[in-house]
């Protein structure tokens, strides 16, 4: 089923979910700390802000595309013309020097908007990020351009409940929503504005009782790194992720269908080969009458799946279901049993849910044996245990490919 693209919305519609575009963007509250949930709102926010936080720039052109690069910001100052780059990391990025550097000789070859910026004066190399990595520092004070690079580094802090952006000991408002941010210290109204059109249609077609529990729900997902929400054409299927494709990390997704409201979400899996870190799309069977957004209601059984639940196949006392995938992963899972099926034989599953649950990597002691040793055979069963699980894997696998 294919995911709603703007192409799909009539004029009104699409010209509506314009206006909601813009008042999108919002921030998340992540490890004790407030970030722009993607580096595009960073740049939405630095673009409509730019005349306060750079008074003695002119901002040329956003996303400037030459030679196969493409720059963030393009700029001149404004008392002498001279050409600024700025590159704009809503993350620490080891790559930083190189990449500017890169866009400073691209630019010089072409000359762009040379009518207004003097080239003949030294390019100047802006970078701002929430951190920078020592590679940066090392790879400025080896690159013959160092006196003209700079970095400014950019944090965001609660005042009175309001966000600041802080950047050379200044601060901006930011008048963006904040979500996952403990005991709700956001406004409602704020939260409604990260609604889109297509999302609007989908909670819609959802049973009245299910709305409040997925909208907490849905906040909770949107609160995490890099998350889009990408919504199926019907407004019958939400899909939480970095993109559709079969390549993009993915972290949950919804379905409402004649045959009921499933939540599927992306956790560890048993696995025969050495895949570093081993996922898969699981749906959550709930117990009878179960709300399928609550975190308090009972998970029955797990299903291993890239399709659809058929509930016809579920097992009984007659049929335990003992199929498995390809990759060893039981297709049906009793909740009590997923960490013991996920993790039997499969080391690296195991390391992973490790690390998950307790934080710790190898070698592992004695006592977190023990424990492992009882708790993989009394696996929770509260529906919000297996979507923090989930959302711990999102966030792990996005760290390691920062690491790697």
């Amino acid at each position: 089923m294919p995911y709603l693209k703007a192409k799909h919305l009539t004029v009104s519609s699409k010209r509506l979910n314009d206006e909601l575009e813009k008042v999108n963007p919002h921030l998340i509250y992540v490890g004790g700390k407030i970030n722009f949930q993607s580096e595009l709102h960073l740049e939405d926010y630095i673009e409509s802000n730019f005349k306060k936080i750079f008074p003695d720039l002119v901002l040329v052109k956003r996303q400037h595309n030459i030679k196969m690069q493409r720059c963030d910001l393009l700029c001149l100052t404004k008392s002498a013309k001279q050409p600024v780059i700025i590159e704009l990391k809503n993350e620490e990025d080891r790559g930083l020097v190189s990449q500017l550097t890169r866009y400073r000789k691209a630019i010089l070859q072409e000359q762009p908007f040379s009518d207004i910026i003097d080239y003949s004066l030294p390019v100047k190399l802006i970078a701002i990020a929430p951190a920078f990595h020592e590679d940066n520092y090392t790879d400025k004070e080896a690159s013959k351009f160092e006196d003209n690079i700079y970095f400014y580094e950019f944090a965001i802090k609660l005042h009175q409940i309001k966000p600041k952006f802080q950047i050379c000991s200044k601060s901006y408002d930011i008048p963006y929503a904040i979500l996952g941010l403990p005991n709700n210290q956001t406004s409602s109204d704020l939260s409604q504005r990260s609604l889109s059109i297509f999302i609007i249609n989908f909670i819609s077609n959802l049973p009245l009782e299910y709305r409040q529990d997925f909208t907490a729900l849905r906040t909770l997902l949107m609160a995490q790194p890099k998350v889009k929400e990408m919504v199926s054409s019907t407004y019958r299927k939400v899909l939480y992720a970095i993109g559709e494709g079969e390549n993009h990390k993915k972290l949950a997704e919804i379905t409402n269908t004649s045959k009921g409201v499933i939540l599927f979400l992306w956790l560890p899996t048993h696995v025969k080969t050495n895949i570093k870190i081993p996922v898969a799309r699981f749906g959550l069977v709930l117990a009878k009458d179960n709300n399928p957004f609550s975190e308090k209601s009972i998970v029955e059984w797990l299903v291993c799946t890239k399709t659809n639940v058929d509930l016809k196949n579920q097992p009984n006392n007659n049929n335990l279901g003992l199929s498995f995938n390809r990759h060893g992963m039981a297709l049906w899972t009793k909740a009590n049993q997923y960490l013991f099926q996920a993790s039997l034989g499969s080391q690296n599953t195991f390391k992973l849910l490790i690390y998950l649950l307790k934080g710790m990597k190898p070698p592992i002691d004695e006592t977190t044996y023990t424990w492992w040793n009882s708790y993989r055979t009394q696996t929770p069963e509260n529906l919000g245990w297996y979507i923090d699980l989930a959302i711990k894997t999102w966030n792990y696998s996005l760290n390691s490919d920062r690491n790697s």
